[in-house]
């Protein structure tokens, strides 16, 4: 039988470049969407919420040192920042500015006294001051020879300063022992520098843990405790004072008799005040930094922590159903 050749079809192959499709030419950046733009607000907002929340942690830790520092050295301008003053004028003014645990005593020679004891010097008055770190469990006796013997002062001065110091050392010790109360103030100080790096760590991290959790309820306890040390810390000192100066927050100054006035802090009083304002702005910031974490804000966050608290209740009610 012969074969026949049967040839198949085959397909025409066009000469010539391929036809491309259209493609849309680019030039410059994307335009970036509206979902780009919402992120960049709210990394410029999270970025602006934490510098708030560092610097009102320092401010509020500066503001603490000070308090409890207040008349422990001459050295950054500590000596003025006291809770209060006794004060005598007489030939010479002499003051004890008392701290939680510090005391100063400034001496003014007046330019009179001065002529009289040194006719060739014509300087202007001359206030010598010493502070003793902490006065507080120190004996009468030590603290007037350490404070008369540490000033800068002439022979003649020295017998005015001891009969100051006879009559105003005594309230001093009585004022710091059972009026300010130290322990308030540096409770406070302590707790809010442990409870600021509980926080800040806490919020790095997540988790579903119970130490977790407990960790984050301890934390938030002891913030409140915190926080309110600091205004009892500012309500005992200013209330102690007012029943000094006769129950009257706009009297300067009392006269204790003897011829010794005593006189409140104004500059320690507007720091205390501006530490419970601080403190108290650090903790709502830091919740703010938490409520970042669900994307409903706080709402959601509300609603998060209210059922995770009502599981458990729910579980018992329907075991007892």
């Amino acid at each position: 039988m012969a074969r026949s050749n049967v040839s198949l079809p085959r397909r025409k192959v066009k000469d010539g470049p391929k036809k491309k499709g259209k493609k849309t030419k680019t030039t410059g950046k994307k335009k970036p969407t509206s979902s780009t733009i919402v992120g960049r607000k709210r990394n410029g907002s999270a970025c602006l919420l934490v510098f708030l929340v560092v610097f009102s942690y320092l401010i509020a830790i500066v503001l603490g040192a000070f308090v409890i520092a207040s008349c422990v050295s001459t050295s950054a301008n500590v000596n003025h920042i006291y809770l209060a003053e006794l004060s005598r004028s007489e030939t010479y003014d002499v003051s004890l500015r008392i701290g939680y645990f510090g005391g100063c005593v400034s001496v003014t020679e007046t330019a009179a006294e001065e002529a009289l004891s040194s006719p060739n010097d014509n300087s202007s008055n001359q206030t010598s001051t010493h502070c003793v770190s902490s006065m507080r469990g120190r004996d009468l006796d030590d603290l007037s020879e350490e404070f008369w013997e540490s000033l800068d002062t002439s022979p003649t001065t020295q017998s005015t300063v001891q009969s100051f110091l006879n009559a105003a050392l005594p309230q001093a010790k009585y004022l710091q022992e059972n009026v300010f109360f130290w322990h308030p103030p540096l409770l406070h100080f302590i707790l809010f520098i442990i409870t600021g790096i509980m926080l800040l760590v806490a919020r790095t991290g997540t988790s579903k843990k119970r130490t977790y959790k407990a960790m984050i309820v301890t934390t938030i306890i002891l913030s409140a405790f915190s926080l309110a040390l600091a205004l009892v810390t500012v309500l005992g000192s200013l209330q102690g004072l007012n029943a000094l100066l006769n129950i009257s927050a706009s009297r300067d100054q009392w006269n204790l008799g003897n011829g010794l006035f005593i006189s409140r802090g104004d500059t320690m009083h507007g720091i205390q005040g501006a530490l419970v304002g601080v403190a108290a702005l650090f903790y709502v910031l830091m919740g703010a930094l938490f409520v970042q974490r669900t994307p409903e804000g706080g709402v959601g966050y509300i609603i998060q922590a209210i059922q995770t608290v009502g599981a458990p209740l729910k579980r018992r009610i329907g075991r007892r159903g």
